[in-house]
């Protein structure tokens, strides 16, 4: 397994040039890109001088995250923005884009509808991904696309060989799911490592992760699941603390990744 950083960890508003420096000298090996960060740099700078400094920085494009499916809205925003992605993608060599799902099913709709929705906008962005993945991420306690089997069944129905699945250890612990070894393990794209505070699992929040080893989480257990399964993609550190981003970006950096070498020498 191999030690990942989301830029949005760093803060929605950080330099990406910064956050790329930083993330090569704690020896990441990987990055994710907030396409955001990344619109935001290019007014600035070019796609190649940001290849450069990944290149510089020994750090691989993970991906470029993350993008609503938005499988009931009623405007093509989400899949305006998707195809940026897609561009984005194939300029910085990056494979995969991050999809994540975050809709409830609303009072009145037949589910299955609503699941056929979500499948038909699953195969939309596969064909506009093309050769690249997509990896579809459950939010936990959503009612359409909350767990690792709804996912599953949604990339099931799109029948598209560039369709997969994304972990993240706070929505699946969110959704309830703390033994992963049932799943088809074998079909997650990347994995999402994050902690999160003492709480009601009914009252986490995203505003609530931590680093990794800090809070309640089992990551214990989720990461030796995934070893038993020979899972050796990224584990990207994805946190949304606001409390992080009022920090300097070397210092989330490193606490970061000192938090992932300290839970990795414990498996």
């Amino acid at each position: 397994m191999k030690p990942c950083f989301n830029t949005i960890t760093a803060g929605r508003e950080k330099p990406l040039e910064e956050i790329i420096s930083a993330c090569g000298a704690a020896r990441f090996a990987g990055i994710e890109i907030d396409l955001n960060h990344l619109e935001a740099a290019l007014k600035q700078t070019s796609t190649n001088d940001i290849k450069s400094r990944l290149t510089d920085s020994n750090l691989q494009p993970a991906s470029i995250m993350a993008f609503d499916l938005a499988p009931l809205a009623e405007t093509d925003a989400a899949t305006e923005r998707f195809k940026r992605g897609v561009g984005a993608a194939e300029q910085l060599g990056a494979p995969m884009l991050l999809v994540y799902c975050a809709t409830n099913i609303p009072p009145g709709m037949d589910p299955d509808k609503a699941r056929e929705k979500a499948i038909t906008r699953t195969k939309e962005y596969a064909q506009l991904a093309g050769a690249l993945k997509v990896g579809l991420e459950p939010i936990g306690r959503t009612t359409l696309m909350g767990r690792p089997e709804d996912a599953l069944e949604i990339a099931a129905g799109a029948g598209a060989s560039n369709i997969e699945v994304v972990m993240d250890t706070f929505h699946f612990y969110r959704a309830g799911v703390v033994d992963i070894t049932p799943y088809p393990l074998d079909d997650v794209l990347m994995v999402h490592v994050n902690d999160a505070e003492d709480l009601p699992i009914e009252k986490l929040t995203d505003a609530n992760r931590v680093h990794l080893g800090l809070g309640i989480l089992p990551l214990q257990k989720y990461l030796r699941a995934l070893a038993g399964k020979k899972y050796s993609g990224f584990l990207s550190i994805e946190l949304f603390r606001p409390d992080y981003w009022k920090q300097p970006v070397t210092q989330v950096v490193n606490d970061a990744k000192t938090s992932y070498d300290k839970l990795l020498a414990t498996l």
